[in-house]
């Protein structure tokens, strides 16, 4: 398969939360824009299994912190 390369123009905000969201993530930018356009596109295939469990790990977490919140008023 080969690869393109090309040019967008994004808001520095979009910035930093996707350089935030790769740091988290220990992933790339690349990686981060590439996974988003497949999911947009529908093209979840192509998203990488590591990516998507890591996905599932954070909605774990998430879901966890509600549970125990939910715990501890009751």
């Amino acid at each position: 398969m080969s690869v393109l390369q090309f040019s967008i123009r994004i808001p520095p905000e979009l910035e930093k939360r996707i350089n935030e969201y790769a740091q988290e993530n220990r992933t790339t930018k690349t990686r981060v824009m590439i996974d988003a356009l497949a999911y947009y596109l529908g093209s979840v295939d192509d998203v990488p299994l590591s990516r998507k469990v890591s996905q599932l790990e954070t909605k774990v977490e998430e879901i966890q912190a509600l549970v125990n919140k939910h715990i501890a008023n009751n």
